[in-house]
């Protein structure tokens, strides 16, 4: 499914991001708090791989598989994949 620029926010990301980062993790998305660096979760390259793919279908966007390591919690990497909806990118 992908996302439209105009129906998109930030917190719409934000939420999605710690759902699935939840998912990933075996962790309830609630659990998850936006500024908390992701490998503190226990993140690991494969799952943040697994992230960035999930978040390129979600939102219809190329995402480098390094994503997660390049905006390490969930609100740098809402702001920086809300931006990259936005721009169309």
């Amino acid at each position: 499914m992908t996302a439209h620029a105009h129906t998109v926010s930030e917190s719409v990301v934000r939420h999605w991001l710690a759902e699935r980062i939840g998912i990933l993790l075996d962790r309830a998305g609630h659990e998850i708090q936006p500024d908390v660096l992701m490998a503190e979760y226990g993140l690991d390259s494969l799952q943040a791989v697994a992230l960035a793919g999930d978040a390129e279908a979600r939102w219809g966007l190329p995402v480098d598989p390094d994503v997660a390591w390049e905006y390490p919690t969930v609100a740098l990497l809402a702001a920086h994949l809300a931006a990259r909806i936005a721009d169309g990118d």
